[in-house]
């Protein structure tokens, strides 16, 4: 009887384990997945939707006019790459250093910049989401 009571003991102990981190890797793929959507999304002259999308709400005007500017000066991102990602859901928080390839016409020579991304898990209207922080890159 005492040993059914430790196995069943030591069951317990394993699903509240794994329940508790369910959240966590939730939040993380979660993560994932907004780094890779947003830069996505920029690397594909998307920037207006990368800003309505993952943008934190109180920034967007700035995130606006700096897209507004990108497109004025004809700035063509040809690649991106994660260099490094951290992801800190007890904190709501994650930074991500990405590098993007680009030119400026008219020249064609291919620029590289490296972008630092400061994000953080809001509940916007009832509806908890990753946002990036950051301002855009100057790409010069």
């Amino acid at each position: 009887m005492t040993h059914m009571l430790k196995l069943g003991l030591l069951l317990l102990c394993c699903l509240m384990t794994a329940a508790c981190s369910v959240p966590n890797s939730t939040i993380r793929e979660e993560f994932g997945k907004s780094i890779k959507d947003y830069n996505k999304l920029l690397r594909w002259h998307e920037i207006e939707n990368a800003g309505m999308l993952y943008q934190e709400p109180e920034r967007r005007n700035e995130f606006t006019k700096a897209a507004a500017d990108i497109k004025k000066r004809e700035v063509t991102i040809t690649d991106f790459r994660i260099l490094t990602s951290e992801c800190l859901p007890e904190k709501g928080t994650g930074e991500v250093t990405a590098e993007f390839d680009y030119y400026i016409l008219p020249s064609n020579r291919i620029k590289t910049q490296n972008y630092h991304q400061d994000w953080v898990y809001r509940d916007i209207d009832k509806h908890k989401s990753w946002k990036v922080k950051s301002d855009l890159p100057p790409f010069k």
